[in-house]
């Protein structure tokens, strides 16, 4: 059996790949679905593996970028990684991470994030827990806040408006590490829609001035509750923004207004400060297993550290790293990196190495999710 791994480039392959990933995660594999699918992935970003003329498996490689202290780094996300059962262990997913490895370093993209429940899998390619993200569960009823609830308002916005809510979103991730640049495609198929299906509600909050400072986004599901004369009501954030303490407080205050749901789900970084937000945090959950984050590897080594800014205490100090990187042999060897003036250098060197590592440690590290010597 001889792989090929290229891009898709018929409409054919194209409703092969969409059936193969649908079929995998237990999709819809109707033309509806195929039409959405088109509607928010092109097709020169969808691989495919074939043996012979049959695409037996796929993924996609979305062009991104992402915020690192301040910079907007392009990245490769990785998607829809899927193949047919009856044709699984058989090399292909290997042989298409491989690909689509080489296929981003092309591309200039230094990084590549996916999503998975199956960590172990693309452990082996490099990919690193880099980000964590909790499901935060509260009931409304009994929750207040610290700080009372601000003058201002809300006002209900729809997916033309998008661009408002980027603003305050990109003012939000310019000083953190993790998230990702949003496109207009991003936000009405994967904000305001769970890919292109429904449409959330969202809300926009004004300061007493009239400046924008906080949105949130969200949807509400109904499901039995055993043992209760009535099903539970659940309201899930699927994203928002506070850029100040008034709109942190607005924001909750907007929840809380909605109680009767039974349950507030909403995702934020592990170091929220939710606990300090609310009088009572006692009433805070955190679901079990309701955390993930995106997984992270770097693509280029040498071109992701020199796009990275560097703190001002960085300047002058340097590290020499013995690097492995099995699925991505370009990256391995031993670099002497350095900073000077706010940026990082990193060049090939003969030195002896101070440091160890396989690329997938490098990876958390870069983002600031895991310091030097708890690696």
């Amino acid at each position: 059996m001889a792989i090929e791994v290229r891009a898709i480039r018929t409409d054919e392959e194209f409703t092969q790949h969409h059936f193969i990933s649908n079929y995998a995660f237990n999709g819809d594999r109707g033309e509806e679905s195929a039409a959405r699918r088109s509607a928010y992935y092109d097709r020169e970003w969808c691989l495919g593996a074939f043996d012979g003329r049959q695409l037996v498996a796929g993924l996609v490689i979305i062009p991104f970028e992402q915020y690192i202290k301040g910079a907007k780094i392009p990245l490769g996300g990785i998607a829809s990684v899927s193949c047919l059962p009856e044709r699984r262990r058989g090399g292909f997913v290997s042989a298409l991470l491989k690909h689509a490895l080489a296929s981003m370093r092309e591309a200039g993209q230094p990084l590549s994030a996916l999503y998975t429940p199956h960590y172990s899998l693309y452990r082996k390619y490099g990919w690193e827990i880099a980000h964590r993200m909790i499901a935060y569960s509260f009931p409304p009823k009994p929750m207040r806040t610290r700080l009372p609830a601000p003058r201002g308002s809300f006002r209900r916005v729809g997916p033309d408006e998008w661009a408002q809510l980027d603003e305050l979103y990109a003012e939000h991730c310019a000083t953190r590490n993790g998230a990702f640049v949003r496109a207009e495609r991003r936000w009405r198929h994967h904000v305001f829609s769970d890919y292109a299906k429904g449409e959330r509600d969202a809300a926009v909050w004004s300061n007493a001035a009239g400046e924008a400072r906080g949105y949130i986004v969200y949807h509400t599901i109904t499901r039995p509750a055993p043992g209760a004369p009535y099903p539970e009501i659940i309201l899930r954030v699927d994203d928002w923004v506070a850029l100040d303490a008034e709109a942190y407080s607005a924001v909750l205050n907007y929840l809380l207004g909605h109680d009767l749901s039974g349950r507030i789900i909403m995702l934020a970084s592990a170091d929220e400060p939710l606990a300090a937000a609310f009088e009572e945090p006692t009433y805070i959950a955190e679901p079990p297993g309701a955390w993930f984050g995106p997984m992270l590897r770097l693509v280029d080594v040498k071109r992701a550290i020199e796009a990275r800014p560097a703190l001002p205490q960085a300047s002058g100090k340097a590290v020499t790293i013995a690097l492995t990187d099995a699925s991505a042999p370009w990256n391995a060897g031993t670099w002497h990196i350095e900073c000077n003036g706010g940026r990082m250098s990193a060049e090939r060197t003969n030195a002896a190495p101070q440091l160890e590592m396989d690329v997938s440690a490098l990876a958390p590290i870069y983002n600031g999710f895991t310091k030097p010597i708890d690696a």
